[in-house]
């Protein structure tokens, strides 16, 4: 597995076509929903578990994204993106990383600049080819169906980490 994987400390996440499917409902009332894979949110929590940031960047707003922030506890989100490197370098700036301690996952052009600089960068399964091909890895599993979860798991295995988080489920631990 790639050396650099052992030294992340934060995992940045696109969320439409990466956390999600890339559907976007509009509802009658104006409303917008999005489907979110629970699997996804379990990686999320063994990252942090792991003692590993987590952050949003996306190019829209959406007070759905924002929920679904809160109610995984990440803490960095960005949401409007227009130009994503400069989000990216607001989470740098907050959490005192650098490009070295970054892997960035996203699905389309939008991510190529932050991809180009983080020190791993992870394109989902069905991510345009341009972010298939500037990637280091590519999901098995598409976005918004358990890529995140597989980002997680490739990661913590690489840390050598993943064992304690299946400990605390295969041992009766309070999860």
């Amino acid at each position: 597995m790639h050396s650099a994987l052992r030294k992340i400390r934060l995992v940045i996440f696109d969320i439409d076509g990466t956390l999600t499917d890339g559907r976007i409902i509009i509802n009658s009332d104006g409303t917008e929903s999005r489907f979110f894979d629970v699997q996804d949110g379990a990686g999320i929590k063994f990252l942090q578990r792991a003692g590993i940031e987590v952050a949003f960047i996306t190019g829209r707003n959406s007070k759905a994204v924002q929920k679904r922030a809160e109610e995984l506890g990440v803490r960095h989100i960005i949401q409007g993106a227009v130009v994503k490197l400069e989000a990216y370098e607001k989470i740098l700036e907050i959490t005192g990383m650098k490009d070295e301690d970054v892997c960035v996952v996203g699905d389309d052009v939008l991510e190529l600049p932050i991809m180009r600089r983080a020190a791993f960068s992870i394109a989902v399964a069905n991510a345009v080819v341009e972010a298939r091909n500037a990637a280091d890895y590519v999901t098995e599993r598409s976005g918004g169906r358990g890529a995140g979860r597989e980002v997680a798991e490739l990661i913590l295995k690489a840390q050598d980490k993943w064992r304690d988080i299946l400990k605390r489920y295969t041992d009766g631990g309070k999860q």
